[in-house]
């Protein structure tokens, strides 16, 4: 990892890493605020956030082809929470991947906040990645030399805030997930409840217009599962925010707005 930013934290100087995600660490793009309407995003009021059309992701495997995804649509509307569910093996990681930008398709194209993004650059996908979409995974990925607040506050500092700028909005965020008295610790002093909502308040700091979820609560346990789609909910109800969620968990799929299922690299069921 590159080191391209300096924190001050308790009068000591650290340099902090670029993005796990790839991010480019672009010092130019002014801090954003942190309130309902910061969460509005440029297609509020337009309907869909997100176009997926024609998805399909090809391996070589040896003397064949693998066809994971066979054309996939997909549009995804402001404030909804869909489930993609599904056998393992299915493709359902490798479609999450493709939406969020991390992979790109074989065939066809993903339009998000008017974007053809894999028109982009490596380069300038990276840095679109970390100013448009959020991510919370199964593992919650914290860095573990710096504490929750500084965890949440890792994207702002990558798009170019001053320490100063982006703690603002990762304390408001800490404070609505319930952890305002664990801030100052480290992800090994953490639960793995709390370690996955802080992940849920990294992945929503940038004002992201989608967030994807692979498995959040794949790792805890029932009441810690109960509670972060319970917070989930919450979040996406009241900042309008949508969540693409691949889960195994037929409780959570069942509560969303949408639950689709994939089957043999194509969408079985749901509407689209």
């Amino acid at each position: 990892m590159n080191e391209t930013w300096e924190q001050v934290d308790g009068g000591k100087t650290r340099k902090a890493p670029c993005s796990p995600a790839g991010a480019v660490c672009d010092q130019s793009s002014p801090p954003l605020p942190l309130s309902p309407s910061h969460f509005q995003g440029p297609g509020a009021g337009k309907g869909w956030v997100l176009s997926a059309q024609g998805i399909t992701k090809r391996y070589d495997a040896g003397d064949r082809k693998l066809d994971v995804l066979k054309g996939i649509d997909l549009k995804i509307r402001k404030g909804e929470i869909i489930s993609i569910v599904g056998p393992s093996g299915v493709g359902k990681s490798t479609l999450l991947h493709i939406l969020g930008t991390l992979d790109r398709p074989t065939e066809g194209e993903v339009t998000l906040d008017s974007t053809n993004v894999f028109s982009l650059s490596d380069e300038e996908l990276a840095r679109f990645r970390n100013e448009t979409v959020g991510f919370v995974f199964q593992f919650h990925r914290l860095l573990p030399e710096f504490t929750a607040l500084e965890n949440v506050m890792m994207p702002r500092l990558i798009g170019g805030a001053r320490a100063a700028e982006a703690r603002k909005p990762a304390r408001e965020l800490l404070e609505r997930v319930g952890l305002s008295d664990r801030m100052h610790n480290r992800p090994s002093e953490l639960s793995g409840g709390e370690q996955q909502r802080v992940a849920v308040a990294r992945a929503l700091v940038n004002r992201p217009m989608v967030v994807f979820a692979d498995e959040p609560s794949g790792n805890l346990d029932a009441a810690n599962s109960r509670a972060l789609h319970e917070l989930i909910w919450d979040l996406s109800r009241s900042f309008g925010q949508a969540f693409v969620i691949v889960t195994h968990n037929l409780e959570l799929a069942r509560n969303s707005d949408r639950m689709i299922r994939l089957a043999d690299g194509q969408i079985a069921s749901g509407t689209v």
